[in-house]
C-alpha cells in the first residue's frame, strides 16, 4: 500500500534527528526496538480486577510463529488499535496486530468504562490551541463518538454492559456551575446533544443529595465494561480476517527498502505501513511513543454486588457520573450492581490504603446508604497525559504512525482515531484526516511532572475529609 507524499515530505523534515539519536531512520539499518513485558492480567501486582473477573472470553489464542506479509501492521491491542484494525479488514486491506501481553491488558482494560464525546478541554480551547480550522475538524469528528462505539456494538453484537443511558458531568458546588454552563454552549455549538441540568434533575440522576448544583447531560454517550468491549473488537476483527497474536512482543522494527520489517520472538511481519498504538504502555525502548506523554495514574475501587434495595437507589437510571472536584470522582453502576469509582492516583504500597480510604469517604457522603460495605475490588490503569491535555498523532517515519497522549479519556476518542487511521491508510487522502499529524514530540521532565501528579494526589487524598 502506497504511503502519501506530503506525509512522508513531513517526515524528512526530522529524520536527521532520528538517525542521530539512533531511533527510526529512513534507510536499511534503522528501527524501533520494544522489549518484552511479563504480566498479563489487566492489573498490577497485589490488586484484583473488576473488569478482568467479569469479562468475556479473549478471543485471542495464538503468539505469531510465522512470517507473514501484510498491507498493515498494528501493534497494541487496545480500543486504537483494534478500531483500526477492524475498520481496515472492513475495508479489504490485509492486517496483523501484535499484543505484547494479553488483549487489553494496557489502559483499555482498566478504565472506568464511561463513554464519552470529545476531549477533556472544551471545544474553544482546542481551538486556540489548534487554529480554528483543525480546531473545528478536530472538535466535529470526537463530538458523536459515543455513537461510534454503541454502533459497533451493535452491529457486531458485542457483548459488553453496552447502556447509552447517558452521561453527566455533575458539579461539586455551586460555583462550577458557570464553568458548565460555558462548556455546554461550546459543545451545543459543534453539534452536541447536551443540555444543562439542574440541581433536582443532577439529584434525581446521581441518587446523591451532595450533588444538588446542576450538570451537562450527554443523552448520547454511556457506559460499557471496557475490557469486554475491547474483547469484542477483537472477535470482530478476528471475523473480519485480521490476523490477531498476543504474548508476541515487538522486538525490532526496520526499514527495508519500502516495507516496514517487524521480528518477533519466533515469527516477522512485512507491512507497507504501520500504526503504534500502544500509547501510555508503550515499552521504554520506543522512545518516540514513550516520551510523547506523561504517565499519570488512575485508580478504581468498586464494591460487590449490592443488595438491590441500595443499588436502586444509586444513580437508578445507570448513567454515567463524574463530578468538577479538582480530584475528580466518577461514579457508575454496572450491570449486576456494582457500584463503581474512580480518582487520580496509583494503588501501590502505602499508597493503596490511603487511596481506598479516601475514596471510602467519598463513597459513603454521595452515598450513605453504602457505609460500612467494604470494597471487594481495586486496580490501576496509567493514561498518558500531554502538556496540552490534547492527543496527538505522531509520524515517526515514513508510514509509521502513532497515536497517543488521550489523557484519561481513550474509550470514544481510540475508536474514532483507529476508524479515521484506517480510512486514511486505504484512501491515500490525508486531507479528509480530521486530526493534526505532527513529527516526533517529546514531553519535558517526564519523570519529575508525573511525580507531581502521584505524590500530589495523594497528600490531597490524605488530608481531605479526614
Amino acid at each position: 500500500m502506497p504511503g502519501f507524499p506530503s506525509v512522508y515530505r513531513q517526515a524528512d523534515s526530522f529524520s536527521f534527528k532520528l538517525v542521530k539519536n539512533n531511533r527510526i531512520a529512513h534507510n536499511s539499518s534503522s528501527s524501533i526496538k520494544v522489549s518484552k513485558m511479563t504480566e498479563y492480567f489487566p492489573q498490577d501486582a497485589s490488586e484484583n480486577s473488576l473488569w478482568g473477573n467479569t469479562a468475556t472470553t479473549n478471543p485471542v489464542t495464538e503468539t505469531l510463529e510465522e512470517s507473514l506479509q501484510v498491507d498493515v501492521l498494528v501493534v497494541g491491542g487496545g480500543y486504537t488499535g483494534l478500531s483500526c484494525a477492524l475498520h481496515l479488514a472492513e475495508k479489504g486491506a490485509s492486517v496483523v496486530l501484535l499484543e505484547a501481553k494479553d488483549i487489553g491488558y494496557g489502559g483499555s482494560g482498566r478504565s472506568a468504562g464511561l463513554v464519552n464525546g470529545g476531549v477533556w478541554k472544551t471545544p474553544d480551547y482546542v481551538v486556540k490551541q489548534l487554529g480554528q480550522e483543525a480546531g473545528d475538524r478536530f472538535n466535529l469528528a470526537l463530538h458523536d463518538s459515543p455513537d461510534v462505539v454503541f454502533d459497533l456494538v451493535q452491529r457486531y453484537q458485542i457483548e459488553c454492559d453496552a447502556n447509552q443511558a447517558g452521561t453527566v458531568n455533575i458539579a461539586h458546588k455551586a460555583s462550577a456551575m458557570a464553568y458548565l454552563e460555558d462548556r455546554c454552549g461550546q459543545m451545543i455549538k459543534t453539534g452536541s446533544s447536551v443540555r444543562m441540568i439542574d440541581g433536582n434533575e443532577a439529584q434525581s440522576i446521581s441518587g446523591s443529595s451532595v450533588y444538588c448544583h446542576g450538570g451537562i447531560l450527554d443523552p448520547k454517550a454511556g457506559t460499557i465494561q471496557p475490557l469486554s468491549y475491547v474483547r469484542g473488537l477483537a472477535a470482530a476483527a478476528i471475523d473480519r480476517g485480521v490476523k490477531l497474536y498476543q504474548q508476541t512482543p515487538l522486538l525490532k522494527l526496520t526499514r527495508d527498502d519500502n516495507c516496514w520489517l517487524a521480528e518477533t520472538d519466533a515469527g516477522q511481519v512485512t507491512a507497507d505501513q504501520v500504526v503504534m498504538a500502544t500509547n501510555a504502555y508503550a515499552d521504554e525502548n520506543s522512545q518516540g511513543v514513550l516520551e510523547s506523554s506523561v504517565p499519570v495514574y488512575i485508580f478504581h475501587c468498586a464494591t460487590g454486588s449490592l443488595p438491590d434495595s441500595i443499588a436502586e437507589t444509586i444513580i437508578p437510571q445507570r448513567h454515567g457520573v463524574w463530578d468538577t472536584q479538582t480530584l475528580m470522582t466518577s461514579s457508575r453502576i454496572d450491570t449486576a450492581g456494582r457500584l463503581v469509582m474512580s480518582s487520580a492516583g496509583s494503588l501501590r504500597g502505602a499508597f493503596k490504603s490511603v487511596r481506598q480510604n479516601w475514596m471510602m469517604r467519598i463513597r459513603d457522603r454521595l452515598y450513605p446508604q453504602t457505609k460500612g460495605i467494604p470494597w471487594s475490588y481495586e486496580w490501576t490503569g496509567q493514561v498518558g497525559m500531554t502538556s496540552t491535555k490534547l492527543l496527538r498523532i505522531q509520524l515517526l517515519a515514513p508510514g509509521v504512525f502513532a497515536p497517543a497522549g488521550y489523557n484519561g479519556r481513550g474509550i470514544g476518542p481510540g475508536t474514532v482515531i483507529g476508524k479515521y487511521l484506517a480510512e486514511t491508510l486505504v484512501s491515500r487522502n490525508r486531507d479528509e484526516f480530521p486530526f493534526p499529524i505532527e513529527g516526533v514530540q517529546r514531553e519535558s521532565w517526564r519523570g519529575p511532572r508525573s511525580a507531581y501528579y502521584e505524590y500530589g494526589t495523594l497528600a490531597l487524598q490524605f488530608i481531605d475529609r479526614r
